[in-house]
This record gives C-alpha cells, structure tokens and sequence, in this order.
C-alpha cells in the first residue's frame, strides 16, 4: 500500500508544471519572432530595390528632360552638322564631353553630390544615356527599335518638326528606359509689317511703274535727309506716268532706328539655319541666316524657283554681313533682311555695293529690311509687293513631348 499512496502522490505533484509552460511559450514567441524578423527583413531588401528602381527611373526621366530643353531653340538639330553623337553619355568622349545638344553629366551626377540626381544609390555608379533619332512614316506615333539603329538620322533630317529621344538609367542593377516623341513649338514674333526699310533706294528699270507695291498702311522708309540721287534715286509720278512707288509716297528719316530689336534679331539667330558661307541657290527656302566673314563679299543667285508660296510658312533670308543678289525669273515669299552688322553706309565715298539687289524679273510677295545706312537696288523687271501674311513668322521654342507618345520599355 505505501508503494501505491507513494505513486499517487507523486503523480497529483504539479511542481515543474511552469517550467514547461515557458519552455513552450518562449518557443511560440521565438518562432513567431523570427518570422516577423524575416517579414521585415524581406521587406526591407523590396524596399530598397524598389528605392532603386526609382532612383533609375528619376535618374532617366532627368536625362530625357534635359535633353528636350537642350533641343529647344538653337539646339534644335535641323541639318547634318547639327547632328548629335550616336549616343550622348557620361563619357570621357570629347566629341560627346564637347557636344552642347548633349545633357551635361555634372547636372545629373556628380560624385561631389552637386547633381541633380546625387541619391545614395545614384552615386554608387550609376550610369545613363541619351538617343536621338529622326522620326519617320515607320515610327512617327509608335516607337520601334528604329531609335536604336545607328543608320537612322541623329537630326530632323526630314524636316517635319518632330524627333524620337531615348533615356536609359541604370542606378545598381535595375535599368529604366523612357522614350518619347519631341516636337518643335513654334512661338509667334513680332516682325515689321513694312514694304521696304534701307539707307538708300534706287530703282533702275528705265521708269517702268508700279516696282514697289504697297498699301496706305506701310510706306517705304529711307533713311535719308530727301529725294535725289544716291539717296532715293526713283523715278515720282510725272503728267501721264505713273510712279514707280505705288503709292507715290516715301518716308525720309536719317534718324529712322533699327527695325528690329536686339532680342528679335536673337531669337532669329536661335531659329535659323545658320551659313557661314553663301548658300546654294536650293537652300534659300525657310528661314537661313547667312553670317559672312567680311562686308566684301557677295552671294549672288540666279534663279527660277518659287519659293515658300503658300500655305507654307513665309521664309526669311537673313545677311548680317556683305551683300546679297537675286536674278532670274523667282518667285519669293517672306522677307529679305539685311541687319549691317559692318555698318556699311551707302551715302559714303565711294559708295559702296547695295547690301540687298533685285534684279532680272523676280517678285518678291513681303517686304524687304535693310538696317542702317545701307541701301536696296531693284533694277530690270524685278517686282516687290507688300504682302503682310508673308510676314508672319514663328521661332523655335521649347522642344514639348508629343502627347501619347511617352512610354517606359519594360524595366530590367
């Protein structure tokens, strides 16, 4: 019997009983501490490759901003010199390094931590890139691996006013690609709605009437003291013979100013296609700037074209230095401007080269601009017809994404 009261007082003994409780329970909270330690664990490295992931993306985006304001204005590539390199990168490069279409590495990353985009993850060797392409009939809404082929023009070869650009980014081991489609904003200026503005006419022709044709709203201004050769050399309104200024009026004015601003001469020179020697007689349509080296010499065409005629855009040509001759038979809509950056003064002795010559039996629908004391000469059976909506011009602006036309390609 005492064997038996020993056992069963031994089994209804609940010390220890705790000890075991604990044990269980620490293993229940240590295992439950480990998954959440692994939870947060995992979420933290998604978090960190997600913060990386946007770290390539804004790094990309950044690029592909910077270039399209590079692209505004001036920087629009229109011809083949304009062209930018096969790839704008940081790059040690001179021809990249040196190409001012390119986005400027020290404005993205810097290893100082004075770019843009200098993030933690950012400076740990991030690299990025830029493309650009011309647009075509293929790929004109819709991107296609044209962009990436080195065949494909890096200017608005075609000259439509639109432009593929690619950024990549990669920030550690994600890559983010974005395209899009740029086009040129044309911005509206103002422009002198005047026949003709120089230092000095002469009108040859035998006194054949009617060469300039204006409006009671414009009237040609001379800037000269009156009348008589070689200030205004013309033949006026005589008993049963009309002038050759219709209508017979002219304004004389030694002190007339400049008929463009600085700003507008400017922004002109943002927007032209730019020549520093004559150009061929095919490329005077549009807008050109031809900027010679010395007032002494001369770019003389002989022509039969029809140029800019309407619907499409006036053109302007535009001298700064020497002189400029059409012959033949052309037809020209826009305006002729001579800004006399040589300050050449067809009153002096002896009297130089009119900066601007019409000659054969051209016709010019717009007007013509010669700034200073310089002069115009129109001779044989050359027509100028004031045409004020040949005189309205627009100037490059910002390079503006074409809507639905941004993507992102698929991220690595």
């Amino acid at each position: 019997m005492s064997i038996v009261r020993t056992l069963h007082a031994r089994g209804s003994d609940e010390r220890g009983s705790a000890l075991v409780i604990s044990m269980v329970a620490m293993s229940l909270m240590l295992m439950l501490g480990l998954a959440t330690l692994s939870m947060t664990d995992q979420q933290t490295r998604q978090s960190g490759v997600e913060r990386v992931r946007e770290a390539s993306f804004n790094l990309a985006e950044g690029a592909l901003q910077q270039q399209s304001f590079l692209l505004g204005g001036r920087g629009w590539p229109r011809i083949a010199s304009d062209a930018l390199p096969e790839t704008c990168t940081l790059s040690s490069d001179p021809g990249v390094a040196a190409n001012a279409r390119c986005p400027t590495p020290a404005s993205l990353v810097t290893a100082a931590g004075t770019g843009a985009f200098d993030e933690v993850d950012v400076k740990s060797g991030a690299t990025w890139s830029t493309k650009v392409r011309d647009n075509s009939a293929v790929n004109n809404q819709v991107y296609t691996g044209a962009i990436d082929s080195p065949s494909v023009a890096r200017y608005d070869a075609n000259g439509d006013g639109f432009i593929w650009v690619k950024s990549t980014a990669t920030v550690g081991t994600k890559t983010r690609t974005l395209v899009a489609l740029l086009k040129r904003d044309p911005i509206p200026i103002f422009f002198p709605k005047a026949v003709l503005t120089a230092g000095a006419l002469t009108i040859g022709q035998g006194g054949q009437p009617g060469v300039i044709t204006s409006d009671a709203t414009t009237k040609p201004v001379v800037r000269c003291p009156s009348y008589g050769s070689p200030c205004a050399d013309y033949e006026p309104a005589k008993p049963k013979k009309d002038s050759q200024i219709t209508p017979d009026s002219v304004v004389y004015d030694p002190s007339f100013p400049n008929r463009l601003p600085a700003t507008t001469v400017q922004q002109l020179r943002d927007s032209a296609v730019l020549y520093t020697s004559c150009p061929t007689v095919e490329q005077l349509h549009g807008m050109l700037m031809v900027e010679l080296p010395s007032d002494g010499m001369n770019c003389s065409y002989l022509s039969n074209e029809v140029y800019n005629p309407p619907p499409s855009d006036p053109g302007m040509i535009i001298f700064t230095r020497g002189s400029f001759e059409l012959r033949g038979t052309a037809q020209y809509y826009g305006a002729l401007l001579h800004l006399n950056e040589g300050m050449r003064d067809a009153g002096a002795s002896p009297a130089p080269q009119p900066c601007v010559t019409i000659n054969g039996t051209n016709n010019i629908f717009g007007g013509i601009i010669v700034e200073g004391k310089c002069g115009a000469y129109i001779n044989g059976s050359a027509r100028l017809s004031y045409a004020p909506n040949s005189l309205n011009f627009s100037v490059t602006g910002v390079a503006g994404l074409v809507q639905n036309t941004w993507r992102e390609l698929p991220p690595s």
